[in-house]
């Protein structure tokens, strides 16, 4: 994909600030690109990653063939046995696909980008890369998407079947969420959602949380360490440069508003950039650190910067 941004932008076919299904479609070509090399330490009851060529007792049903000397006589198909008279075995393959789950947040802090894109489009951007990537790989892919008034659920399926419902569901989402909805806001619908992604996972999936985690408190931490004792799970947190630090230009007086929050400030003063610079480190290390002590490993993906450049923290 082209790296300057404005050509990106041009090839995905994005507007930066809408979401459309072909843009999203644009990653099918990527989709044998490699991996993320995170923690992968298989959950319990789990052993890896995909089907195994070894035959044995598992999941999936491979074939019948006669008995053989050591052959477990519990997969014995007395049916075959019966017809034919000689003795016959199931084999199995052991099921080792794992299912990929993607907990995607298009919260009101979410739509918001000060140069290339709004963070709820790269999420979604983000979303599709991995979810070609794994489907490619024979993996099942499923996920949960909401927005600040309703949430819509995918259950796991393979190849593109599950891929493409999933980025059905991602652009219904953003298309649909609130249009007067306050960024301060609550954790309510957050931490609703995240309960729910608890009941729908099953053990040993691959979970990725794709979010701003504006809306992150303590009160998550006890449900996201649920959620990573059984499952490899990682996060991805949406930055864009202006919530991190204020742009170099001179003196000016301008005013924020939030709602009924209203503040005059200065940008251009070496102070005001300072502190401002220092407190979203700050809160921004605070999920961070949250994130670790619910034993989730966690990266930044810049929404102001073509994904095609950030390639690297995802591989």
């Amino acid at each position: 994909m082209p790296s300057n941004p404005s050509q990106w932008l041009q090839h995905l076919q994005a507007s930066g600030y809408s979401l459309a299904l072909a843009e999203l479609l644009q990653y099918r070509l990527q989709r044998s690109h490699k991996l993320p090399t995170g923690r992968r330490t298989p959950a319990r009851g789990r052993s890896g990653n995909q089907l195994s060529k070894t035959k044995g007792r598992g999941m999936e049903f491979d074939e019948v063939r006669h008995y053989q000397a050591g052959d477990d006589i519990r997969a014995i198909d007395w049916r075959v046995t019966a017809r034919t008279g000689q003795t016959h075995t199931k084999l199995y393959r052991e099921e080792k696909e794992r299912p990929v789950f993607f907990f995607v947040d298009f919260s009101p802090s979410m739509y918001f980008g000060s140069q290339l894109l709004y963070k709820s489009v790269q999420a979604a951007h983000v979303t599709a890369n991995l979810a070609w990537r794994y489907a490619y790989r024979g993996d099942r892919v499923g996920g949960l998407v909401f927005n600040d008034s309703k949430h819509s659920e995918v259950k796991p399926m393979a190849r593109d079947k599950g891929v493409l419902r999933l980025l059905h569901e991602l652009v219904a989402a953003h298309q649909g969420a609130p249009q007067q909805a306050s960024i301060s806001g609550d954790a309510t619908t957050f931490q609703a959602n995240l309960q729910r992604l608890r009941q729908l996972v099953k053990t040993g999936a691959q979970v990725f949380l794709i979010s701003d985690f504006h809306y992150l408190n303590a009160r998550s931490i006890q449900d996201l360490r649920s959620l990573s004792a059984h499952n490899s799970v990682q996060a991805i947190i949406l930055t864009d440069p202006l919530e991190l630090r204020l742009p170099n230009v001179a003196a000016t007086r301008v005013q924020a508003k939030d709602d009924d929050f209203i503040r005059d400030f200065w940008l251009g003063d070496s102070r005001t950039n300072a502190l401002y610079q220092r407190q979203a480190g700050d809160w921004l290390q605070q999920r961070q650190d949250m994130l670790q002590q619910a034993r989730i490993p966690s990266l930044l993906i810049d929404a102001a910067t073509p994904l095609s450049l950030q390639r690297e923290a995802l591989s």
